[in-house]
């Protein structure tokens, strides 16, 4: 399975983590999962195709419900299942969920960092590898492009924004990390 491009944000102070996304790429299209808080802090999670994102006319945003995953969305079968084992994965390695058995040590953790836990949240170790620049802590994957954020954001039911301080952010470590030698 190709390694996906990850986004997270996380508010330390605030409601926890903002948004998770993970995703890959495949001709002109985009296409992933994502999870977090809505407005009224219930959950969404959803898998979504931006189709025709690297293309120079506008891209088509869908998504679904992870149960509604293998209905009537115009991917493949294969490209569903590649999706549904990709966000296991990314899960399992970056996520927990408040009700999960071995959530109480991961809690136990924020709560003596005095950090911020919702329904879900970040791996507590995993918080190492975000920037703290920002009032929203962020982890970007190498090669995650930011496009796919500004394009998901304008159509998500997530109530996390990115603001231009995080991109800003964000291509600052981009570069400082290529000039290294």
């Amino acid at each position: 399975m190709p390694t996906p491009n990850v986004f997270l944000a996380y508010a330390p102070r605030g409601s926890g983590l903002r948004c998770a996304i993970a995703c890959l790429a495949a001709g002109a299209d985009a296409y992933g999962w994502f999870t977090g808080p809505r407005d009224d802090t219930s959950i969404a999670s959803r898998f979504f195709l931006l189709e025709g994102l690297y293309t120079a006319g506008a891209a088509r945003y869908d998504a679904v419900e992870p149960q509604a995953l293998h209905s009537d969305w115009p991917l493949d079968e294969a490209r569903r299942h590649q999706l549904a084992a990709m966000q296991e994965a990314f899960a399992r390695e970056w996520l927990f969920y408040r009700d999960q058995p071995h959530a109480a040590k991961e809690l136990q953790a924020y709560a003596e960092a005095e950090l911020a836990a919702g329904e879900v949240n970040v791996r507590f170790a995993r918080l190492a590898k975000f920037s703290t620049l920002q009032p929203n802590w962020t982890y970007y994957s190498p090669r995650f492009e930011r496009t796919v954020l500004r394009h998901l954001a304008k159509h998500w039911p997530l109530e996390y924004r990115p603001h231009g301080d995080e991109v800003a952010a964000s291509q600052k470590r981009r570069a400082a990390t290529r000039a290294r030698p």
